[in-house]
């Protein structure tokens, strides 16, 4: 298992690669794709950041539907797609908590002929409710619900070796 600096180390090694951040809300995927994006020269692409930007709130939980929803993803999959194209190294930052939604991505990166690795941010669904209730007490963070922490952590498809996967624990 690498630790941040060899992770970081592998990132500027690499050409034209999607990186695919999974794991639990709260697990420290964020927090790893800030220090990544301070040391490398990755280009980040967020839901977080996408959703914000399209006036959604989960504090307030003014949440998308469905095709808003989509919208939001086909973005982040042309950004994505965008980037890999120009010979960027893409950090997708999400939960990517099923194997579906991380093919999804593969299938991105393969389509302009890139590679696609996951970075598995694992962390004990115990540690992500302490982190949980942190949150609540500091108005600076969001708050993702109780119910949509329990439903991400209950479908959770851990990521399997022929995903190409580098595990993080956080």
């Amino acid at each position: 298992m690498p630790n941040l600096d060899e992770l970081i180390k592998t990132i500027k090694e690499s050409q034209k690669t999607l990186f695919i951040l999974c794991g639990f809300p709260y697990s420290g995927k964020s927090f790893i794709a800030e220090e990544l994006r301070k040391h490398t020269d990755i280009v980040l692409v967020s839901i977080d950041n996408i959703f914000r930007a399209h006036g959604f709130d989960w504090d307030t939980n003014t949440l998308p539907d469905t095709e808003a929803w989509q919208k939001i993803f086909d973005e982040s999959y042309e950004k994505t797609e965008e980037e890999l194209k120009a010979g960027k190294n893409v950090l997708y930052d999400s939960t990517n908590q099923t194997i579906s939604s991380r093919d999804k991505l593969r299938e991105v990166a393969t389509t302009v002929e890139a590679t696609a690795c996951v970075i598995y941010i694992k962390s004990s669904a115990e540690t992500v409710w302490k982190r949980w209730e942190a949150n609540q007490k500091n108005p600076t963070r969001s708050t993702v619900s109780r119910e949509l922490i329990q439903m991400t952590i209950d479908m959770f498809e851990e990521p399997t070796v022929n995903e190409n996967v580098l595990v993080i624990v956080n």
